[in-house]
């Protein structure tokens, strides 16, 4: 990538409401690409310039609450919930401003069952040729477009199918494992390849990201262990990369939870980004571990959220964020600065692009 040197003048400000605008040197997508990919960026890529996209076209959306696109009327919350694509009824929970399944019925108490039990959607029957229509315009905007699935094909989904408990002893049951690993590859083959492939047809020019949501763990550990993540996920988390590549999409998995000693399962699995959780994960630590091996998510520091503080400690701040993480004239992460101080983020833009173009 051709070596732009930073412009002052790449930096506005609205004279009307004071909102931070950056006018960048190439498309906020060419340049997080670029880190995906192991090349140098122009500057340190922001989770802010991601948009996520989560239509009503697949019913875990509207199930999960999380309904996200451009078509109208838009769906409040509050009418959301209701079955997912697999038939699993969800209720909307207010003060989670989501939705979760009703406990103690589970769809399925012995992953042996599966066959009898778990009807698998066709999608191909979705309205495909509607969504892309309606929703062109809301996906035109700048920055990078993700393609969210909630519920996944792994651990989350075997939990709605068999609530959390049955769930965690079906991983570790001798007598659930392998049905467990056949169910969630036969979701993955006949789910989620062919979805991949849909997207790729109607959304191919607009979307860049598939981010696969799946939670592994806790605020102190994960929920199963490094062997049990090789065994059942990694060899669909391959899948997952190998699919999405082909179609011309980055692969991103968002999996919350203290997962330290799972980061080596996201990299044989082929994750190309991983969403961690912050606070609870030491992305320091990761980053002098792994940065090299694949990209995550960095967080800034706690300064960064403070709207009242002084802007040379903001500078400051910024200044060390962008030496830790900039090495050798580059960087393999995605800074999490969405929610914090406007002048943090002008700061981590304009002394990146400083340093990545010296």
């Amino acid at each position: 990538m051709e070596r732009i040197k930073f412009d002052p003048a790449e930096i506005q400000v609205s004279a009307l409401d004071g909102e931070l605008k950056i006018a960048t040197p190439i498309a906020p997508k060419d340049n997080w690409k670029a880190v995906i990919e192991g090349k140098n960026p122009l500057w340190f890529p922001m989770a802010l310039e991601s948009k996520s996209f989560t239509p009503r076209l697949e019913p875990d959306n509207k199930s999960r609450a999380f309904i996200n696109d451009g078509q109208l009327p838009v769906v409040p919350k509050e009418e959301q919930g209701g079955p997912d694509m697999f038939g699993v009824e969800w209720v909307y929970v207010p003060v989670a401003g989501g939705s979760m399944v009703q406990p103690g019925a589970p769809m399925l108490e012995d992953a042996c069952d599966w066959k009898e039990v778990i009807k698998f959607p066709n999608i191909n029957d979705w309205d495909w040729e509607t969504c892309a229509a309606e929703n062109r315009e809301h996906l035109k905007a700048e920055g990078i477009k993700t393609w969210t699935f909630l519920n996944g094909s792994m651990y989350e989904r075997l939990i709605s199918f068999m609530d959390f408990e049955g769930a965690a002893m079906a991983l570790i049951d001798e007598d659930q494992k392998e049905a467990v690993i056949e169910l969630l590859n036969k979701i993955a083959d006949d789910v989620y390849m062919p979805y991949i492939e849909n997207i790729q047809k109607y959304f191919g020019d607009l979307i860049d990201v598939i981010c696969l949501h799946d939670d592994w763990g806790a605020q102190r550990a994960p929920f199963f262990s490094l062997a049990t993540a090789r065994e059942i996920f990694v060899p669909i988390l391959q899948k997952f990369r190998k699919k999405c590549n082909e179609c011309g999409f980055v692969f991103e998995l968002h999996s919350c939870g203290a997962n330290e000693m799972l980061v080596p399962a996201y990299i044989e699995g082929g994750v190309q980004h991983w969403k961690g959780m912050a606070g609870i994960n030491d992305k320091r630590k990761y980053y002098d571990t792994w940065g090299q091996e694949f990209v995550f998510g960095v967080d800034a520091p706690a300064i960064a959220s403070d709207m009242n503080a002084p802007k040379e400690e903001l500078e400051a701040a910024a200044k060390e964020f962008c030496e830790f993480f900039i090495r050798d004239g580059k960087v393999h992460a995605i800074a999490n600065i969405a929610r914090t101080n406007p002048y943090f983020k002008e700061c981590v833009y304009k002394i990146s692009r400083q340093m990545l173009n010296a």
